[in-house]
Order: C-alpha cells, then sequence, then structure tokens
C-alpha cells in the first residue's frame, strides 16, 4: 500500500469549526478512503495538542464489536463506561460513523452537547444521506455543518503518482476511472478497475438504496438510473422521463414516482442534481435540473467510457466536482436564449465558467464566448478547454487550459 493521500482541503475545512459548539456532519459516498481521512482527522487533532490517544471516543457501526448498540440508551451506557475506565469528565472526541443505523441517536448527541458544550468535538458520518436528512433538519436543526467528501481531485491524484511524467498521461487515467482513493491497490490494471467500479455500484444498489426505501419495482428502477448515467449532463424534464418510462417499462410509472426513484441516487451521492441560476417560475411537474456523476469511474464502468463521445461532458463533470471541492455553491444558467455552464458562487461573490473540449475554430470559439459576452457584470468569467496554444483573454473573458486550472497554476 502507498502512502496515504493528506486530504488538506477537508482538514482544513473541518480546523474552522474546531472549539465550536456544533456537530460536525460528515458525509461521502462509499469507498472514499473514509477510515483513512477519521485517521488523519485524530493525527490533526492530536498533533495541535488539544486531546490525547485516551480523549477519543469512537464507535463504528460497521463493526461487529458495535452490534451490541442498538439504540442512543446501549450508547449512552457505552460511553459512561468509556467514560470512567478512562477517567475522563470534560474534554474529549466523539466520533460515531453510520450514526445512522443507531435507533434514536440524536437524542444521544443533543445531550451530550448540551452537558458539555465548547468542551468537546462531535463528528457524526454516513455514507447515505437519505439516513440522515429528516433528523438533521428536525431534532438537531441549527446545531451543526455538513461537508461533503469527494473523489480525489485532479490536483491531490496529480500529486500521489510519482511514477508518471506526463501530465497528458495522468489526465487520461483521471477522466476514465476518476479517482476513488482504493483504486490505486489495482493501478495498472485496468479490467480489474472497473470490476471493482461495479462491485462499489452494486453495493450501494442493494444495500443504501433497495433495502432501505424498500423499492418494489427495481428492475426498472436500475433501467432509469443507467439511463440517467447514459444521458448524464444533460436537462431532464418530464417528457424526456415519460418517453423513456413508455419505452423501457411494461408497466405504467408515474412522474411523481421516477422523481422519488431519482432523489434515492441523489441521496446517495451517485449522482448530483444541480438546480438552475435565477429561474423565475417552475411546474411542478417539470425537473429541468441538471445532473453530474459523483465518480466519472463508476459511470464509465456502467456506461463504458467513448472518448469521443463522453470528452466534452467528462470535463463538464469535472470541473462542476472541482468548484464543489472548492466550497463554490454551483448552479447552472439555463434562461432564455442564454446557457452558461456553471455560475459558481462564495462569500457573495461570482465566477461563471464555459467548458469545451478544443475551439477548433472561430465559430467554435464566438460560440464558446458569446453568452459570457452577453452577461454585462463585472464578475470574472472563464472559459476552459484542453487547448495548448491559445490567447488568455478574449476581450475581458479569460480562457486557460483545463489541466492548468485544475492543478491551480
Amino acid at each position: 500500500m502507498k502512502e496515504q493521500i493528506i486530504r488538506k482541503q477537508y482538514l482544513d475545512k473541518i480546523w474552522k469549526f474546531y472549539k465550536k459548539p456544533l456537530i460536525k456532519v460528515i458525509t461521502w459516498m462509499r469507498r472514499t478512503w473514509k477510515s483513512t481521512f477519521l485517521k488523519q482527522v485524530f493525527t490533526n487533532l492530536k498533533e495541535r495538542e488539544f486531546f490525547s490517544e485516551n480523549n477519543f471516543f469512537y464507535v463504528n457501526k460497521e463493526l461487529l464489536e458495535f452490534d451490541f448498540i442498538k439504540d442512543y440508551n446501549d450508547l449512552n451506557i457505552f460511553f459512561i463506561e468509556w467514560k470512567n475506565i478512562n477517567k475522563i469528565w470534560n474534554k474529549f472526541v466523539i466520533w460515531i460513523d453510520e450514526i445512522q443505523i443507531i435507533n434514536w441517536w440524536e437524542k444521544f448527541v443533543n445531550s451530550i452537547l448540551a452537558e458539555y458544550g465548547d468542551n468537546i468535538e462531535i463528528f457524526i458520518t454516513g455514507s447515505n444521506s437519505e439516513m440522515l436528512s429528516s433528523e438533521l433538519s428536525t431534532l438537531i436543526s441549527g446545531r451543526y455543518i455538513e461537508l461533503h467528501i469527494l473523489p480525489l481531485t485532479f490536483k491531490e491524484f496529480v500529486n500521489y503518482d510519482h511514477i508518471e511524467k506526463s501530465i497528458d498521461k495522468l489526465f487520461l487515467k483521471y477522466i476514465k476511472f476518476w479517482w476513488l482513493p482504493w483504486i490505486i491497490n489495482f493501478w495498472n490494471d485496468e479490467e480489474i478497475i472497473y470490476e471493482y467500479l461495479r462491485w462499489i455500484y452494486n453495493t450501494i444498489f442493494v444495500k443504501d438504496i433497495l433495502a432501505y426505501n424498500s423499492i418494489k419495482n427495481s428492475v426498472f428502477f436500475e433501467k432509469l438510473y443507467k439511463y440517467l448515467f447514459r444521458n448524464v449532463w444533460t436537462i431532464f424534464n418530464a417528457q424526456k422521463i415519460r418517453a423513456y418510462t413508455s419505452s423501457n417499462s411494461g408497466t405504467k410509472i408515474s412522474v411523481d414516482t421516477i422523481i422519488n426513484y431519482i432523489k434515492f441516487w441523489i441521496k446517495s451521492f451517485i449522482i448530483y442534481e444541480v438546480n438552475r441560476y435565477m429561474i423565475k417560475w417552475k411546474n411542478i411537474f417539470q425537473i429541468n435540473n441538471k445532473y453530474y456523476s459523483w465518480d466519472i469511474g463508476i459511470r464509465n464502468a456502467l456506461s463504458w467510457f467513448n472518448f469521443k463521445q463522453d470528452i466534452w461532458n467528462i470535463l463538464e463533470n469535472i470541473v462542476f466536482l472541482e468548484l464543489k471541492s472548492r466550497w463554490y455553491n454551483v448552479t447552472v444558467w439555463i434562461l432564455w436564449d442564454l446557457e452558461i455552464d456553471f455560475v459558481a458562487e462564495k462569500n457573495w461573490e461570482l465566477i461563471y465558467f464555459q467548458v469545451a473540449y478544443l475551439l477548433l475554430s472561430e465559430d467554435t470559439s464566438k460560440r464558446e464566448f458569446w453568452n459570457l459576452l452577453k452577461i454585462k457584470d463585472n464578475w470574472p468569467k472563464y472559459v476552459l478547454t484542453m487547448d495548448d496554444f491559445f490567447e488568455t483573454k478574449y476581450e475581458w473573458i479569460i480562457h486557460k487550459n483545463i489541466k492548468d486550472w485544475l492543478i491551480g497554476k
């Protein structure tokens, strides 16, 4: 096993909320190197001399040794025993992994926060937001911050691969497999990588979605998801959904059911829904949002990677998740005749992005820059492409190579 990949942007983000009376909720896709990241957080806390080894109360409900904890009362009894054994009274870290499996977990968390306040740190984690969302919005509302852990960024991947020196070859690896960190165990075996990614998908499909949501029409549900994966990055509306339903299902599926099915995928961190920017109205039977994959490798494993057909949209997906990893709120602007790939907002500031593969002609350049030129505000505007040689500006719009932008050049 190679050395760990330090997820610095997440450690830095968490650090901003240390010693604050807030519950830290960390959510992620499966196999995003959860246990390794937990160790990094623990090490970070110890190195900053806030806590010693004995100050960590850790429960992982995926491990059999914690199978006896069924509800908040079992958890509280175990916590009191831990405190007495370690003689810990008022300064400690609580970390409960896959907390949604514990019945009425919120009673324990709220009680601990009320009693100990600023002297402790509480982390709760889960790999399926459907199991957490209702509790977060009601029982601990206003008392938590939520952090999503994404697969590796391209910069993390480049800094990790010390063998391959060609940035172009590295980028090709990246767009084919994305990077769930565990893939490093299969490094150069493409067949095994795709088998592993399909296994991840099947685990999420069976364990996190079918079992938890009691879905009856599992065959149609999976067909719908594969349809989404083949057509990810496009605007979905009721007409497209109905057309797919009529041609691929022997039974009638309502639009409401289809929308609920899509939400199950979103809440399991398989696809990401991106809303439209500045939309003035919305018909209840229309979706009109775009969807992106949390992990391109899983998408490619299920839908087959075709460079010629997919590259444009994969680049768009990469830019979207990069912006999310940089803590931007991201929307798409599709209003009347104006379409902008991404509007990124942070701290009341905006940045506009258009993404393309190559600007092969003057007409292509005008098409990519034209919509940005129509926006008459003073916020920064970027066109990101794979071109290696070009002018860096088109009027006031900045043109950058996407690889350079991803690694921060």
